[in-house]
């Protein structure tokens, strides 16, 4: 009958209920693996889902990116945006229907989850290059996905009709503390369902405590994704964490951050997300 219980015993149904992380999302990150990878095999991929391919035109012809003329070919608007660019934009397109409810009640939650989870991705893209970290496209996936354990969480807490879990929709401080509490696990359970590769979990779950992933390389892409998520926070697409001084956070002293690399990070971030989220909205 405890709010834990009550949510491991409400898991197995969400994860049961839950989309499976798109096709072409999976086959990107594939795609994006390949070395003899041209754009044409990505600009392919993307022909086969209209959907995507609308919106990447949509994209390629934003004020961020548009040029003198209308794009109106897949070619055309994968050499426009580049082959990362193009990729993050699919990923972002195939990712957000998971941030969808039907209870209008949580709509605007759900909705700043989603434009949180974007800018961390973005943010933690950018941090790799700026680091000259060559899993640029990993981190991205893995900002975008960090939280997902809270969607599912907020998921649950919708769909209950009684009990401590129906409770929790009015009590806005305590369901935040259920989500700090839970969040990290319930996103474990769901990487490990979509069977994404190995160092997704560790950034899922150890996203506040990297000290406790062992093996250096996934401890470094997780501080990544933990600085790319105190960056969306202070920069106005947060959820309300209390953070004084980027600089100041352990992750970012473990990765050398300074202020010209952080300036470089969030260099044009307010127009580079409005063309991404439009584009998924």
């Amino acid at each position: 009958g405890s709010i834990g219980g009550e949510i491991l015993r409400a898991l197995p149904k969400a994860l049961e209920d839950l989309p499976i992380l798109p096709e072409i999302s999976q086959r990107i990150m594939v795609l994006l693996r390949e070395p003899e990878m041209s754009m044409a095999d990505l600009a392919e991929l993307i022909r086969q889902d209209q959907v995507i391919a609308v919106r990447v035109l949509q994209l390629a012809n934003s004020a961020m990116y548009g040029g003198l003329q209308e794009i109106k070919d897949i070619n055309a608007a994968c050499a426009r945006l580049g082959t990362r660019s193009i990729a993050n934009a699919v990923q972002t397109i195939a990712n957000g229907n998971l941030y969808i409810t039907g209870n209008e009640g949580f709509r605007d939650q759900m909705k700043q989850l989603w434009r949180h989870a974007v800018a961390t991705a973005h943010c933690a893209y950018e941090i790799a290059n700026v680091l000259a970290e060559p899993r640029a496209d990993e981190l991205f996936v893995a900002g975008l996905i960090h939280d997902i354990g809270r969607v599912v969480l907020l998921d649950i807490v919708v769909n209950q009709y009684r009990g401590v879990l129906a409770d929790l929709r009015n009590s806005p401080e305590l369901l935040e503390e259920v989500f700090n509490g839970y969040s990290p696990l319930v996103g474990l359970h769901v990487v490990i369902k979509w069977n994404l590769p190995p160092e997704f979990r560790m950034t899922t779950y150890f996203l506040r405590n990297a000290d406790g992933v062992a093996a250096e390389p996934v401890r470094v892409l997780t501080n990544m994704v933990a600085l790319a998520e105190a960056i969306a926070e202070v920069s106005g697409y947060g959820l309300g964490m209390n953070i004084s001084s980027i600089l100041s956070l352990p992750a970012a002293r473990s990765l050398g951050m300074t202020d010209m690399k952080l300036a470089t990070v969030r260099a044009d971030l307010d127009d580079k997300l409005a063309a991404l989220i439009e584009i998924s909205s």
